[in-house]
């Protein structure tokens, strides 16, 4: 029960990988307050994890909106009365919003990309980190993606939405861990994705060293780690889990 008598705030945690993070936080004894764009996956996702026996409060909204954000947090406190973990793990492609080739990108394009993948990760820190200064304990944990370092065809937007996390992570872990809070970046390849398709998923799983799609319960476990106090010398990092595909194999 390492989360015992820790509250939790965990961004699009209806599934995938909020939703695992969330699961290995509720068996390890924390209350949760889980955020999704879908109230009924959302539902459906807390109903779970209060079989987990955890205390459990839902926040349906877009974490693009800063006022949304902002009621989140005074909610989910004064439920809880405090949050000490945060997973920043929104993010993706915005609807309505294509992928394309540089060139064919507009400025709008990236403001959406960016509002979800870089912003709206600021404006959930802002919203909770100055109590957990106050309080001279917190985790937090923000997911990039290995298309942040190695860049991806047709996805300039996202992947520079995703970098500026690296940035944000690095400095704002300089300025608050002597006060008692970490803060780090997981760099994630290869999960399980609902509308990846049979060849890019094939491709991916001949990147990895272990020729497969991670499981969710590997990243859940991983990212669990980072915001348990077993990680308490860790910050500032951007920590691959990604079967090592960013670590090319010389030999085929």
């Amino acid at each position: 029960m390492k989360f015992a008598g820790k509250v939790a705030l965990v961004t699009a945690g209806g599934r995938g990988i909020g939703k695992a993070v969330a699961t290995e936080l509720a068996l390890g004894g924390a209350a949760l307050a889980i955020n999704d764009v879908d109230g009924d996956r959302l539902a459906a996702a807390a109903e779970e994890l209060r079989g987990a026996g955890a205390k459990v409060t839902t926040h349906v909204g877009s974490v693009t909106d800063e006022a949304f954000v902002t009621r989140m947090a005074e909610q989910a406190i004064a439920a809880h009365g405090k949050v000490d973990l945060l997973l920043n793990n929104a993010g993706g492609g915005p609807p309505a919003t294509p992928w394309r080739e540089f060139t064919e990108t507009s400025i709008a394009d990236f403001r959406a990309f960016l509002d979800l993948n870089f912003l709206s990760q600021v404006m959930v820190l802002k919203s909770l980190l100055p109590g957990m200064l106050e309080r001279g304990y917190g985790k937090v944990v923000c997911v990039s993606s290995f298309s942040a370092v190695l860049g991806q065809e047709a996805g300039a937007p996202y992947a520079s939405g995703k970098a500026a996390l690296h940035g944000l992570v690095s400095s704002v872990s300089k300025e608050v861990a002597r006060r008692g809070v970490t803060i780090n970046a997981v760099v994630l390849g290869n999960p399980p994705h609902p509308s990846r398709t049979e060849a890019r998923q094939a491709y991916l799983d001949k990147l990895s060293h272990f020729g497969r799609v991670g499981r969710l319960d590997e990243f859940g476990k991983a990212i669990a780690f980072l915001l348990s106090d077993d990680s308490s010398y860790i910050s500032g990092a951007a920590i691959p889990i990604d079967g090592g595909i960013m670590v090319p194999r010389l030999n085929e």
